[in-house]
């Protein structure tokens, strides 16, 4: 009677950061074979879950990443009953093989907490957590570790075995799932680029959502697909279409637009025609475009109230305001030096963009972790010049900073897993720099902050300087 059992812990709350992962293969109730390994998950590690495992970045820094051991995992599971104590586990392996774009991994999931509530009475409601069955069965393990909870699951299984008198395949007749079933939803996934359809009535277009929508986003992203759109993760030159959902507050560091909204407006600023969408308004074009769809459009949400720091009002432009017509508008207001300008610089932009040459995938990596490295030494700063104690000064630049730096933190993760090139990533970093460099000349702030914000811009340009100088 042979089965196995698995057990991750990650690096924060993405499923699929795992940074280490513990497999322990058992017959007759007794270990034959243990496996772990720690693993880089190409994430930032969030201090609550380094306070459960005890796993920090630089105890990954030179692991593998997923991918490079997917085919050890694979021929490991696939096709055999694993045990997994609450579905945490089987989730994560799903999300980060979606992560990776790497097919599911085909084995016989198991849940040991389902077993644990079939057989002792007093865990069917409550209290059937892995620490709490394995102290009721003297079962003595290092709990978070992964290979140790591994262990300690497959070993709870097999005092359920013997008391039931079930065997593996019998427990996973009753309540296994099926080969492969994934609860890690399309939907869940960070990255939703596709690529339009060639048929699709608005191919060509480039389109990027921001904030939360009411369709699932994948869904979304699927819909707009179909009818030609590509389908992006972040705001660049080439983007035509931005499409605006609901905005959580307290992820917009002090500002009423997140920062692909505000991005976007200061491309439309620079001539780029943008057309910016509120959800009902995306999902009207999209049934315009193609009668078949007849998705329902969502009640309208109530409208946010206007932080201080928001420089002006929600300017969600909707389908029935022609935004292209406006920007002609303007465009055409300008004296011909002005237009020609205005276009030889959007042209020379683009340009320039696209002869960075790309990057390889472990290029990018290698340019990832020095970049991480570079971030870090911006927190050093940060603590150094003690940045905290402005906070309560509501200062601009400083709701400016945190934005950005979010967003090249974000996008660098997606850089080290080959979800973005590197020419749109340089063109984040410069972005950034004038964001920055903008607020720093509007308004004159304490002497610290301006040096902090002065070495962050120099940690940017020199990034930007590597990019170009590969």
């Amino acid at each position: 009677m042979k089965y196995l059992a698995l057990d991750v812990e990650t690096a924060n709350a993405d499923y699929s950061s795992i940074c280490q992962i513990g497999i322990a293969e058992f017959e007759n109730g007794k270990v034959i074979n243990k496996w772990s390994s720690l693993i880089n998950p190409e994430s930032y590690f969030d201090p609550f879950n380094i306070s459960i495992h005890g796993i920090k970045e630089s105890d990954v820094k030179n692991s593998p990443t997923f991918d490079t051991i997917y085919e050890e995992i694979r021929n490991r599971l696939e096709e055999k009953i694993t045990v997994h104590h609450m579905p945490f586990d089987r989730v994560a392996l799903n999300r980060v093989c979606e992560e990776y774009q790497l097919p599911p991994i085909k084995t016989k999931w198991l849940d040991s907490a389902k077993i644990t509530r079939r057989t002792w009475e007093q865990f069917a409601y409550k209290g059937y957590g892995l620490k709490n069955i394995a102290d009721f069965l003297d079962i003595t393990f290092e709990h978070h570790d992964a290979l140790q909870d591994a262990i300690a699951a497959g070993l709870v299984v097999a005092n359920a075995c013997l008391i039931k008198e079930m065997s593996i395949e019998d427990w996973f007749q009753r309540i296994g799932m099926p080969i492969n079933q994934s609860t890690s939803k399309s939907d869940y996934s960070a990255s939703i680029k596709q690529e339009g359809n060639p048929e699709g009535s608005l191919f060509g277009e480039n389109l990027v959502f921001t904030g939360a929508l009411s369709l699932p986003r994948k869904e979304a992203a699927g819909i707009a697909a179909k009818i030609g759109c590509n389908v992006l993760n972040s705001v660049t030159q080439k983007t035509t279409i931005l499409v605006v959902g609901t905005q959580d507050s307290t992820k917009l560091a002090g500002y009423e637009k997140s920062s692909k909204h505000r991005k976007t407006e200061e491309l439309i600023g620079k001539g780029k025609l943008i057309k910016i969408l509120s959800e009902k308004d995306f999902i009207k074009m999209c049934n315009d475009e193609d009668k078949d769809l007849n998705i329902e459009i969502p009640i309208a949400s109530s409208i946010q109230k206007e932080t201080k720091h928001s420089t002006q009002k929600n300017q969600s432009l909707t389908i029935e305001i022609d935004v292209t017509e406006k920007i002609a508008e303007a465009f055409n207001g300008l004296s011909t030096e002005q237009k020609e300008l205005l276009v030889e610089t959007s042209k020379k932009e683009q340009e320039f963009l696209d002869s960075i040459p790309e990057f390889n995938h472990d290029d990018k990596r290698n340019f990832g972790n020095n970049f991480q490295k570079q971030l870090e030494k911006i927190e050093a700063v940060y603590e150094d010049f003690k940045i905290e104690s402005y906070e309560d000064d509501d200062l601009e630049i400083l709701f400016t900073i945190e934005s950005e730096i979010d967003q090249l933190t974000e996008m660098n993760f997606d850089l080290m897993k080959n979800k973005i090139t590197i020419s749109e990533f340089y063109e984040q970093l410069d972005s950034s720099v004038d964001f920055i460099e903008s607020d720093l000349e509007e308004e004159d702030y304490p002497k610290k902050v301006k040096k902090f914000a002065k070495t962050i811009l120099k940690e940017l340009n020199k990034a930007k300087e590597k990019i170009t100088t590969r």
